[in-house]
């Protein structure tokens, strides 16, 4: 059994081998060494249990769901932001007391219903994701038994409010220097607000056209070619050789809640948010007939689904699309649509010249070939 601490974490972590040869690695969740030898002790004792008699112990939820939180704090540390750790902390403050065999799904339908009544759907989701996958985790690493089915919730369709050009040019005016350089280069690369506030000199390359947004949201960098505009605003900053790019007063912006909702008061914007501005890139795209899937990577979203919001704006997608099948249908090469003829006239028909002179052969009542029609006889009732 080892007691050690992980680089950046505060917490004491324990590191044991039990006799099958399997490695556990734990965070204790407590700065106490006395506390974390204890609780190591405890985890050790009940893996033996678990292994020689088939006890599995019961883990509060607690313990799993600070360890989980840790473990994705390390993993991508910008993606741990500070809506994820509020979604954490109300977790535990709901969960705390309950240890992992004790969810089911009644009691999570239950929470479902309730939260439903003063939150939006696409809030409990991403809470239920977060229960599902500490529940995952622990059921992998042999600390549950069964994980219980949960609610479905449908999320609610993605936010996709953008700026008209006639509402961009209200905001820009609204806005002080520093915002408003803010605002347009946001607007012109689709940044995150997170990406753009750390942006550094060493990532901007004003003689190629690009910048870098490094250790993004989903964990990766992505690369976005700059504007005529957005190049103006960085040259006009004054190019360094390493720092933040934008700053106020000679310091990092790290914020701009206050003067941003004062400029959209003053310009008149209802329902408008920061992060609209990276919507309005997207959606102009689309407008000008750039591909969903284009536009999936020029943002750094790593699915289709989360852009499916700006496809409705596509210029007459659906003409488009149509008219390509018409194209493919008229080549030379393709003549089977030609088949079809007039509607209730069958193929070749015209080639049958007694089908075509004899009305009472038609389509609609031939029921057998006319070679087989018997003349009438006089011992047939007429």
């Amino acid at each position: 059994m080892r007691i050690y601490k992980r680089n950046g974490s505060p917490k004491w972590w324990a590191d044991w081998t039990d006799q099958k040869g399997r490695r556990f690695r734990k965070s204790t969740g407590t700065n106490d060494k006395s506390l974390a030898k204890a609780l190591a002790g405890k985890w050790q004792q009940e893996s033996f249990l678990e292994q020689h008699f088939g006890v599995i112990p019961d883990v509060p939820f607690q313990e799993a769901l600070l360890r989980y939180g840790e473990e994705k704090q390390q993993a991508n540390p910008e993606g741990y932001t500070a809506s994820v750790r509020y979604n954490l902390q109300r977790l535990l403050n709901q969960f705390g007391r309950l240890n992992l065999s004790e969810f089911n799904l009644k009691m999570l339908q239950d929470y479902t219903n309730e939260r439903l009544k003063s939150v939006k759907s696409g809030t409990v989701h991403r809470e239920l994701a977060i229960v599902r996958a500490i529940l995952n985790k622990a059921h992998r690493e042999e600390q549950l038994a069964v994980v219980p089915p949960f609610p479905k919730v449908k999320p609610s369709q993605g936010r996709c409010r953008w700026l008209t050009i006639d509402e961009e040019e209200r905001l820009l005016k609204a806005s002080t220097s520093h915002l408003r350089a803010l605002i347009a280069f946001a607007v012109d690369t689709g940044g995150r607000r997170s990406e753009i506030f750390k942006l550094g000199w060493q990532n901007v390359d004003l003689d190629r056209g690009f910048v870098i947004f490094t250790k993004t949201k989903n964990g990766e960098d992505r690369s976005v070619r700059l504007t005529n505009r957005a190049r103006q605003i960085l040259v006009g900053l004054g190019s360094k050789q390493s720092g933040p790019v934008f700053t106020y007063e000679g310091q990092p912006i790290k914020d701009v809640k206050t003067t941003f909702g004062k400029a959209r008061k003053k310009a008149g914007l209802e329902d408008f948010r920061f992060h609209d501005l990276r919507h309005t890139f997207a959606s102009r795209l689309v407008q000008k007939g750039i591909s969903i899937y284009e536009v999936m990577h020029l943002t750094g979203h790593k699915s289709l689904v989360m852009v499916q919001r700006y496809a409705h704006l596509a210029p007459d997608y659906q003409n488009r699309a149509i008219e390509a099948l018409n194209d493919l249908q008229n080549t030379p090469q393709n003549t089977s649509w030609h088949n079809f003829g007039t509607i209730g006239q069958d193929v070749g028909e015209e080639d049958n010249p007694q089908k075509a002179q004899n009305p009472l052969v038609s389509q609609e009542v031939l029921m057998v070939e006319p070679s087989g029609i018997e003349p009438l006889t006089s011992t047939m009732p007429l």
